[in-house]
């Protein structure tokens, strides 16, 4: 965890903390421009709607407002942001001024809001609430426009971030329900806002008079504060804003609308749990929304998914059988909008449009998503970063995984942290567990039947081999392609400790955390795996390289390695270790050189021009000779030393490969780099004996 950092807001004093302009980070959403000012505005209210807002509330929306502004203002460090080492999650301590300090302090709402929040981003939160001295009227906040509609009396509020999940919702409320609906957008970024605009006017011209009212919230602060992109408490100033307008509208709930397999978001390997997989909607989460709104109302709120048991092909189907297909190229799936062009709507490499993308597919609706919006084919373009392949990889895997699996044990077996969701979910355990298993069944059979489907259409450029090495469709007919995450089998319990190859990929795991898939640095993987085989027993580093005791390294060591291991460890001297030659043999060079020369002189006196051309011709060679084995200053010359060349050879593999796993488990990369010797005799020692799990997974 990064050191602790003070986010100080507003017009709060300092008192106790040592200030450090450095570290802490002041934010202020009120009072003249400056770099720590950050602005909230809500558009388009109507004004019948912002009288009596609740101090509690407006308190609610500006803390969300400060915690969402620090989570983008401090970064989680450096390239270090998909994983759970030392540099991903932050200690953040807020000092905040509000209109009711004694609420906000209180044990209950201040333990939801860190259990919660913590949970969300992956961060340790702390809060300290002082009495706000000059508070801002809350209509400060607020661009009224009452040329919208606002027909009778809304009855839901839903969120709206324009995606396929929450038009799917939209389209159930106000089309199919008929329900009159408030959409509630946070717009994180202006690209977003033709597409908004575009998708309302879609909503409203076939709700006709049901149109739901649109209110977007947007939050402004100076690029300064814009270092993080992860943004993984989004969702709590969402959830604020959303409630904020149901209180206005005198409702008692708001509505997310997000399919299952995105909420509860399974981990599939670290890289994804760090960087790429969300917890918005999770139901933890939403169960911990719940709670804070519950308490900031002093009533029952309730925060619902609808969509929790449907997959994102069922929502698909939703928009289809509407008959709203038109809309669904106007909608935006995509997590990586900084990537985002007039072109190019969607990055395709990112998780969510991995599953967008195999969810049209198996909705058999992908005409209605041209696949010229994507940057990157999911299916047949090459991926450059190691990330984009194990994500796309690891998410096809994934779903074999789970289709080869017969029940429901298997699958809380292999996925165990399924079970940790059971409790936030209504209904008894069992049932819970069914739904969550048919869920990822269907899920499971619509990616394969999609995937069969794609390879289908392409057939012709399979068999003529010109699809690219590292795209996702290769990765499924050749075994031995870039990324393959073979499966592992079910009934087998994953040890704490193991470094191991699956399949065409490298697997480890430190301590029972989450595993690590380790691509690009095979060599030094195979050399780590081979220590950690034998702990304590020192073997020489010419034996491993040349092969000997690896069975299997041939297949990568080059020609000239194998064969200089090999003259090693059978006894055949190298080209040389020392000197090129000693001083004893350089002298005999000179003798012999003054030698030809008198011989030169004898053969010019008799006039000899075959034999001054012989001479010649042999001084020349003992000259070459002398030459190569002298240096400057009479200095002698050494050959080059092959040993050393091994030796260096092993260490950089192996640090390389140790250098790759600290970007995603610092403790195992801490570990290997204390435990690892390398040398003439490479050896991995512990004070405490680990044991590791070393031997291969094969594809079965």
């Amino acid at each position: 965890m990064q050191d602790k950092r003070y986010i100080i807001c507003g017009n709060a004093p300092t008192d106790g903390i040592e200030e450090n302009p450095d570290r802490d980070l002041r934010l202020r959403l009120w009072g003249k421009d400056g770099p720590d000012k950050i602005t909230l505005r809500i558009e388009d209210i109507h004004k019948k709607m912002s009288k009596d807002v609740p101090d509690s509330f407006q308190d609610l929306l500006e803390i969300a407002t400060y915690v969402y502004s620090a989570d983008q203002a401090i970064p989680r460090g450096a390239d270090d942001v998909d994983s759970f080492g030392h540099g991903w999650r932050r200690d953040l301590h807020f000092i905040i001024p509000v209109r009711k300090p004694d609420f906000w302090n209180g044990d209950d709402i201040h333990q939801a809001l860190r259990s919660t929040l913590g949970f969300l981003s992956d961060d340790n939160y702390h809060f300290e609430f002082v009495k706000l001295k000059e508070a801002q009227a809350f209509q400060g906040y607020l661009d009224f426009n009452d040329d919208g509609r606002l027909l009778g009396y809304p009855e839901q509020v839903v969120m709206f971030s324009g995606g396929l999940d929450s038009l799917a919702g939209a389209i159930d409320e106000v089309l199919n329900e008929k329900h009159r609906v408030v959409l509630v957008t946070h717009k994180s970024t202006p690209k977003l806002n033709k597409r908004h605009r575009r998708l309302e006017k879609m909503i409203a011209d076939k709700a006709g008079e049901n149109a739901p009212l649109h209110i977007g919230v947007r939050v402004n602060k100076n690029k300064g504060l814009n270092y993080e992109y992860t943004q993984r408490s989004r969702s709590f100033l969402y959830v604020s804003i959303g409630a904020t307008i149901a209180k206005m509208l005198n409702l008692k709930s708001v509505r997310f609308y997000e399919n299952g397999v995105i909420s509860l978001n399974l981990p599939v390997c670290a890289q994804v749990v760090g960087g790429r997989a969300t917890r918005t909607t999770h139901p933890r989460v939403i169960r911990g929304f719940q709670e804070i709104i519950s308490l900031v109302a002093g009533e029952p709120f309730t925060i619902e998914n609808p969509y929790i048991w449907k997959t994102k092909a069922g929502v698909i189907e939703v928009i289809t059988k509407a008959g709203c297909q038109d809309m669904i190229a106007a909608s935006t799936t995509c997590t990586h909008t900084w990537e985002m062009t007039n072109h190019h709507t969607h990055c395709g490499t990112c998780s969510q449009c991995i599953d967008r993308r195999f969810a049209m597919i198996a909705a058999k609706a992908d005409q209605h998503d041209p696949v010229e919006d994507y940057k990157a084919d999911i299916f047949t373009q090459s991926r450059s970063k190691d990330e984009d392949k194990i994500m796309a990889a690891a998410y096809l895997e994934r779903a074999n995984q789970v289709r080869d699996q017969d029940d429901i044990t298997q699958f809380i077996a292999r996925f165990s942290e399924v079970s940790r969701v059971f409790r936030y979910l209504n209904g008894n355990p069992g049932s819970v567990a069914q739904k969550v298993y048919d869920l990822y069944k269907r899920h499971a059979k619509e990616v394969c039947e999609a995937m069969d489907t794609m390879v289908a259409r392409n057939i012709t450029a399979i068999r003529q081999r010109t699809l690219p090495g590292d795209c996702l469709l290769r990765t499924v007919y050749e075994s031995g392609s870039v990324i393959s995450v073979p499966a592992i089998p079910v009934e087998q319990k994953q040890p704490d400790n193991y470094f191991r190859k699956r399949g065409g990929v490298w697997a480890a795991r430190f301590n029972g955390n989450a595993e690590v898939l380790v691509t690009g640095v095979d060599k030094g993987a195979e050399y780590i795996n081979f220590l950690l085989a034998r702990p304590n027993k020192e073997t020489s580093v010419y034996e491993i390289v040349c092969g000997l005791a690896i069975n299997t390294c041939n297949t990568f060591l080059n020609s000239d390695e194998t064969e200089d291991g090999f003259q090693v460890t059978q006894g055949v001297p190298l080209g040389d270790t020392g000197f090129v030659a000693d001083r004893k043999a350089i002298e005999q060079y000179r003798e012999a050189a003054h030698d030809l020369l008198r011989e030169i002189e004898d053969a010019r006196a008799e006039n000899n021009a075959a034999e001054i051309q012989r001479l010649e011709e042999e001084m020349a060679k003992v000259t070459t000779a002398i030459n190569e084995a002298v240096g400057l200053g009479g200095k002698l010359r050494k050959s080059n030393d092959k040993r050393k060349n091994i030796r260096d050879a092993f260490r950089n593999a192996v640090n390389r490969a140790i250098t790759y796993l600290e970007k995603y488990d610092k403790p195992l990369a801490a570990h290997l780099k204390e435990s690892i010797k390398c040398g003439n005799e490479p050896v991995y020692r512990t004070e405490e004996e680990i044991v590791w799990e070393v031997r291969p997974i094969v594809n079965e």
